[in-house]
């Protein structure tokens, strides 16, 4: 079984080096505080907040906007 690392690496790599994509974003819940680190050690820049932009039930959660280029991926 993979962990988030290695999956997280594998789909930088998918990106940037296997289909040559410019830029590569997610988001992540609000909550989510331990994923939001991994996502930072691993490069991405924080955007902004979508604030109150998901609905779960009768709650609404705020998304953070994270995304890295090519030139923070190869490090030119």
């Amino acid at each position: 079984m993979l962990d988030g690392l290695t999956i997280l690496r594998q789909v930088k790599k998918w990106a940037f080096a296997d289909r040559n994509a410019h830029r590569l974003w997610l988001d992540v819940k609000e909550t989510k505080k331990c994923a939001l680190q991994l996502y930072l050690s691993e490069g991405f820049c924080m955007e902004g907040t979508l604030r109150e932009g998901l609905r779960t039930g009768d709650e609404y959660e705020s998304l953070i906007v994270l995304s890295m280029l090519r030139r923070e991926y190869t490090g030119s």
